[in-house]
């Protein structure tokens, strides 16, 4: 209230034949009289207030729109970010997502199911936020992302399987040793810093677009927040 006040005095201070260029300017008497003044005139038209808050709702959620088209454009040419086909793909579909989220995982055949029926792109942005683990098994994910993009698929798979996937150390060896992927260079790559590097920028990425929870999706430059009821919702939006 004593915001909007501030801008409404400001403006009306603006149309006077003295344009004070700050508030503070004004002398005591002749700020409590313009107050005075508009504390009556908002108590009697309290539309105005609706008016201005909705004004305002609609002024963010239009910075937020344009700001999630741009971070999608972005998202799906960043090679540094593990993707299925190209940035000329019709469709695009970015998922932030955490590899301990239950929806995340009930989502995953949904987009193997897209993929097998659109022209589209899948984006896999990891952002560790539901517990601790997550973040072990992130970095790692993207270490042997950087090493090799088809084995990061299979590790993928594996821990988008619905339940819980351990990511112990003797685990991850055993998966690279099953997906031929030497663990030693994994290890290496982890110690350069790039995994840890590309999840904090995802981080920072996600907060920028106020994310609040995974699954998030873009979807051909639209926001999508939760998980879909079913393929049928999805599929729809990805209609030509």
């Amino acid at each position: 209230m004593n915001l909007f006040k501030g801008s409404l005095i400001a403006s009306l201070l603006c149309l006077s034949p003295l344009c004070y260029a700050q508030i503070d300017d004004i002398d005591a008497k002749t700020k409590a009289k313009i107050e005075s003044i508009i504390d009556e005139y908002v108590s009697t038209h309290p539309e105005i207030i609706i008016r201005a808050m909705q004004k305002l709702e609609h002024d963010e959620q239009a910075v937020q729109a344009n700001n999630v088209k741009n971070a999608g454009i972005a998202l799906r040419n960043d090679s540094t970010l593990p993707q299925i086909n190209t940035s000329r793909a019709k469709h695009y579909i970015v998922e932030f997502f955490d590899f301990n989220c239950g929806y995340c995982k009930v989502l995953e055949p949904m987009l193997e199911r897209a993929l097998k029926e659109f022209d589209l792109q899948i984006i896999y942005v990891n952002i560790p936020i539901i517990k601790e683990e997550s973040s072990q098994t992130a970095v790692f994910s993207q270490a042997v992302y950087n090493i090799d993009k088809k084995a990061y698929f299979k590790f993928h798979k594996y821990f988008m399987t619905p339940g819980y996937r351990s990511a112990d150390t003797d685990t991850l060896k055993k998966l690279c040793k099953e997906y031929n992927v030497d663990f030693n260079k994994v290890v290496t790559e982890l110690k350069s810093k790039r995994p840890h590097e590309r999840i904090t920028k995802s981080i920072a990425q996600s907060t920028n677009l106020k994310i609040s929870g995974t699954p998030y999706l873009i979807i051909d430059g639209k926001e999508l927040r939760g998980a879909f009821r079913d393929y049928e919702q999805l599929k729809a939006l990805l209609k030509d």
